[in-house]
């Protein structure tokens, strides 16, 4: 009786320790990640921030254009605005949080998304997802001048590579 009672109290204190470790370290499911995004407001950030980027883009693309190409006339600038509008309304922005919940399935656990669900439900975690969209459009105009350079330097490189090309492909007909 003592070797089953000795037996029964090493499985339950086995079971007990192993317990709280699966558990936590249990990944995190599709519920658990669809709440954390809810929580964090991931949609509406992710639209701000591609809506945001989009118009930042066109004005880079812009200025950048306009120094290379002085030419360029605001109808042209219009139509090329157009078509990335047309190229924005393309992307779903449900697909891309679908596609995105397998990756932090795979990344956070359970006790993970348990812990940024305690911190995001916070007025500080609120305060941080209701700011960072504009902390983010402050960081990119600061950023601006750098990326304008970035710009400038690639389109640079294009023409050269362009003129490149079309010098070999003349040497090459005319022979």
């Amino acid at each position: 009786m003592r070797r089953v009672r000795g037996s029964l109290t090493f499985v339950l204190v086995i079971a007990f320790v192993a317990w709280p470790q699966t558990t936590t370290d249990a990944p995190a499911d599709k519920e658990d990640v669809q709440k954390l995004f809810v929580t964090m407001h991931l949609r509406e950030s992710m639209q701000n921030i591609m809506t945001v980027t989009m118009q930042q883009q066109k004005q880079i693309t812009h200025d950048a254009l306009k120094k290379k190409m002085p030419s360029m006339t605001d109808e042209e600038l219009k139509r090329m605005d157009a078509f990335v509008d047309e190229f924005a309304k393309t992307l779903d922005l449900n697909g891309m949080l679908d596609d995105m919940v397998p990756i932090y399935e795979r990344h956070l656990t359970k006790q993970d998304v348990t812990a940024m669900l305690t911190f995001y439900s916070t007025p500080t975690g609120q305060k941080l997802l209701r700011d960072q969209p504009v902390m983010m459009s402050e960081a990119m105009q600061a950023m601006r001048p750098r990326m304008e350079k970035i710009m400038s330097d690639m389109m640079d490189k294009v023409e050269k590579m362009v003129s490149e090309e079309a010098g070999k492909s003349n040497s090459s007909t005319a022979r």
